[in-house]
């Protein structure tokens, strides 16, 4: 898989590396050359670039990568800024990383919905989570066994449970289903205004911007997230 990380500051340098010592491709993306020449043996490919300048970002292989982290956290305007392009030039998963509450509610609002605060997610965790599609949030159990919050795919938004049969399909256990507020975007998951329904009714077609939380084996997990 391909990763693009922008800002390669303290957390972004470790999110990279640790991506690439997974064996994926990674390009580092920074505007200080001190922080690319530490990282360019550490990652695939390292570009100075300012990611403010939308000309310059659409130089990146944007719609080749798997996701696009924008990992800058000393400066709250230019990280909101590079992840507003990103965001209008329609990159098809943008995680973002907030320093606290409010970046965290901005990058929300312009429409961000995977953000990611370093206090609450090492970098191993982000990595772990960007391996599978539509997973806002992953817990590894062992080797092959992880707990996952998964955003419900689109084919199966308006489909029941019992249709989507995630048990006999996919071999994976549903814990419960996080329901999304009705009004707004989709936000973090860290976020605390989704209603937690561990008794979710089979019969109930599953909303777009729910959450479902699963546990089973890893490949299993991934065949699903893949579906």
């Amino acid at each position: 898989m391909k990763y693009i990380v922008i800002g390669l500051g303290y957390f972004g340098s470790k999110l990279a590396s640790n991506l690439t010592s997974m064996g994926h491709e990674v390009i580092g993306v920074d505007n200080h050359n001190e922080r690319l020449d530490e990282m360019k043996d550490s990652v695939t490919t390292v570009i100075k670039m300012d990611s403010t300048n939308i000309n310059a970002v659409k130089s990146l292989p944007l719609q080749d990568a798997d996701a696009v982290v924008v990992a800058i956290g000393e400066d709250v305007g230019s990280s909101i800024l590079t992840a507003s392009i990103l965001k209008n030039l329609r990159v098809k998963r943008i995680i973002g990383r907030a320093i606290n509450q409010v970046h965290q509610n901005i990058l929300n609002q312009i429409g961000i919905d995977e953000v990611v605060l370093p206090l609450e997610d090492s970098a191993m965790h982000v990595a772990s989570m960007l391996q599978f599609k539509n997973t806002l949030r992953l817990i590894d159990l062992s080797d092959d066994y992880a707990v996952t919050e998964i955003l419900v795919p689109a084919k199966y938004a308006g489909h029941t449970l019992d249709t989507v049969s995630i048990g006999g399909r996919f071999n994976l256990k549903l814990i419960g289903v996080k329901i999304a507020p009705k009004e707004g975007l989709l936000t973090s998951i860290f976020r605390r205004n989704y209603k937690v329904d561990l008794e979710f009714d089979q019969f109930t077609p599953l909303g777009e911007k729910d959450v479902l939380v699963v546990a089973g084996k890893i490949i299993d997990i991934k065949r699903f997230t893949e579906s």
